[in-house]
C-alpha cells in the first residue's frame, strides 16, 4: 500500500503496552501479587489488551502507527516476541508500524518468570535485538539510524518524515546476576551530545525537502505541570529545555510521548517557536486511551482525538474495571513510587535541609518509604485519588477543582503539624507555609487547571482528548 503523494496521514498512537507473555506465568501468586503491589498494570490482561487494540486499529486502517516505548512488562524476549507478533498483522496489512523502546523494555533485571511464591529471572534483550525483533517497525534499511542509539529517522512518505527518539538509559541498569549489589532498572532519559545533533541534522535536512517532521520519543520533552523537571525527573529527558529549543528551532513542533500514563497535552513556546507534546496513557491501564492523529501536510494542521478501550471480548466492562483497580491501587502506587526512588527522594530532601537549615532543623520526617508513605496516606489518600484520577484522564481545566486544591492543601498542613518539633515550632511551621504551600499551590493549579508553564507568558490549555495543533 503506497501513500506517498497522499497529503493526509492518518496516525494511530499507542503507549506503554507493558505486555506480559502468558508464559512468564507459570502460577498465580504472591511473587506476581507483589510485583503488581509495587505499580498496579493490569499485566493478566495485557495480551488480551493489545490483540483488541489491533483489532480495532485495523478495523481503523490508518497509514502509520506510532509505539511510544514500553511494549513489554520488563523486557523479557518472550513478551517482546509476543508484541512483534502482534504488530506484524499490522504491517502485513500494510500499515506502517514505529516504535521506540520505553525504559523497561531492554537489559531489563526485572525480567522474570512466576511460579506461586517464586520469581525467576527470564531472557532479557539487548539494544541489538530490540533492532532486530522490531526490523520490520522502523529498524530496517528504509531507516537512517543514529549510530550512537535506537534513534533513527524515517521518511513515511515524500511529505512526513518521523523522529524516532531513544532517550533510554538502560546501559545504566544493574544486574545481582551479573555481580552488581542491586537489580536496578533505570527509569530516566538521556540524549548525549551527539545523538542530539544528529536528530536536528536529520530534521533539518527533512523541512529542507518540503517535509513536516514529527517526533516520537518515550520520556518527556515538554513538562506537563509545574517543576515536573524536579518533583518527577525520571519522567523527562535530561535537559530537556535545550533539547525542545534545538528541536523546534530545526522544525520540529510536535512530539508524542508515553511514560507517564496519562492523557495530557502540553505546549511551550521559544522565540516564536512552539513545541506541543501529546503524551499518551497506558493501554494496560486506566484510562486506557490510544490517539488517532490526521495530518494535513498541505495546510501543516494535525485534527486529534482520542479514544478509549472500554471493553474486552472476556471482560464487557473492562472501563469500569480498570477504573477500579486504578482507584483501589493509589497506596500501593504511593509506596512503590517512593521505594523506588527513595535514593532520589532522601537525597531531596537532605539538600533541602543544607539549603534551609533553619527551617530544617525543626522538621522530624520519618526515615525511611514506608514511613513517609504511611504519613502522606493518613492525610491525603482521597484528595490525592481524586487528583491522580482527574490528572490521567485529562481535560483537568473542565473541572472545578478549587475544593480539591484547599482539601490537599489541608492534607499537607496536616503533615507539616505532624513533623515540626521543637520550641519555636510556630515560627517554624510559619516559615514553611511561606516556602512550601505557594509552590504546592502552583503544582496542584497547574496539574488541576492543565495549565502548562502556568505564571509565564507561554502559559497554555490545551484539550487534552480532541485538538486542531500546528505540524
Amino acid at each position: 500500500m503506497s501513500h506517498k503523494s497522499s497529503p493526509i496521514v492518518k496516525i494511530a498512537v499507542i503507549s506503554d503496552l507493558h505486555v506480559m507473555a502468558p508464559s512468564l506465568l507459570i502460577n498465580d501468586g504472591k511473587a506476581l501479587e507483589q510485583y503488581l503491589n509495587r505499580d498496579r498494570k493490569m499485566l493478566r490482561e495485557s495480551p488480551e489488551i493489545l490483540d483488541t487494540l489491533v483489532e480495532e486499529i485495523l478495523a481503523l486502517k490508518p497509514h502509520l502507527v506510532l509505539v511510544t516505548g514500553d511494549l513489554t512488562k520488563d523486557g523479557e524476549r518472550m513478551s517482546h516476541d509476543l508484541v512483534a507478533s502482534q504488530l506484524q498483522r499490522l504491517v502485513d496489512a500494510g500499515i506502517q508500524v514505529l516504535v521506540v523502546p520505553g525504559n523497561h523494555d531492554i537489559n531489563n533485571p526485572d525480567a522474570k518468570v512466576y511460579d506461586g511464591d517464586v520469581a525467576m529471572p527470564t531472557d532479557t534483550i539487548t539494544r541489538a535485538e530490540f533492532a532486530a525483533i522490531y526490523k520490520n517497525m522502523g529498524y530496517d534499511d528504509r531507516s537512517r539510524r543514529d549510530p550512537d542509539s535506537l534513534s533513527y529517522c524515517r521518511e513515511v512518505n515524500d511529505r512526513l518524515t518521523v523522529l524516532g527518539i531513544d532517550a533510554c538509559m538502560d546501559r545504566l541498569n544493574t544486574f545481582v546476576s551479573r555481580g552488581d549489589a542491586v537489580d536496578h532498572c533505570k527509569t530516566s532519559g538521556m540524549l548525549d551530545a551527539r545523538t542530539q545533533q544528529w536528530l536536528v541534522d536529520q530534521a533539518t535536512s527533512a523541512v529542507g525537502a518540503g517535509r513536516k517532521v514529527i517526533a516520537m520519543m518515550h520520556h518527556h520533552l515538554v513538562p506537563h505541570f509545574h517543576m515536573e523537571d524536579t518533583l518527577a525527573a525520571p519522567y523527562m529527558v535530561g535537559d530537556a529545555g535545550q533539547l525542545c529549543r534545538r528541536l523546534a528551532d530545526a522544525g520540529v513542533h510536535v512530539v508524542f510521548t508515553g511514560h507517564l500514563h496519562i492523557s495530557d497535552i502540553c505546549q511551550t513556546s521559544h522565540q516564536q517557536q512552539t513545541m506541543v507534546e501529546i503524551a499518551t496513557a497506558a493501554a494496560v491501564g486506566y484510562p486506557c486511551q490510544w490517539r488517532v492523529a490526521t495530518c494535513n501536510t498541505v495546510s501543516g494542521k494535525m485534527q486529534l482525538y482520542t479514544r478509549t478501550l472500554f471493553s474486552l471480548p472476556s471482560q464487557p466492562d473492562f472501563g469500569e474495571c480498570a477504573r477500579n483497580v486504578f482507584t483501589a491501587s493509589i497506596p500501593t502506587i504511593v509506596r512503590g513510587v517512593l521505594q523506588r526512588y527513595w535514593s532520589e527522594i532522601s537525597q531531596a530532601i537532605d539538600n533541602y535541609r543544607h539549603q534551609h537549615p533553619f527551617m530544617m532543623r525543626y522538621v522530624s520526617l520519618p526515615d525511611s518509604p514506608e514511613g513517609i508513605a504511611d504519613l502522606l496516606l493518613k492525610y491525603l489518600q482521597e484528595p490525592v485519588t481524586q487528583a491522580y484520577l482527574s490528572f490521567a484522564e485529562g481535560n483537568e481545566s473542565g473541572n472545578d477543582n478549587r475544593d480539591l486544591i484547599e482539601r490537599l492543601i489541608k492534607g499537607v498542613d496536616h503533615v507539616v503539624d505532624d513533623t515540626v518539633r521543637g520550641i519555636l515550632k510556630p515560627l517554624a511551621k510559619a516559615a514553611l507555609r511561606l516556602r512550601i504551600y505557594s509552590i504546592a499551590r502552583l503544582v496542584l493549579r497547574s496539574i488541576l487547571e492543565d495549565r502548562n508553564d502556568i505564571g509565564t507568558k507561554n502559559e497554555a490549555v490545551i484539550n487534552d482528548h480532541t485538538a486542531i495543533i500546528d505540524l
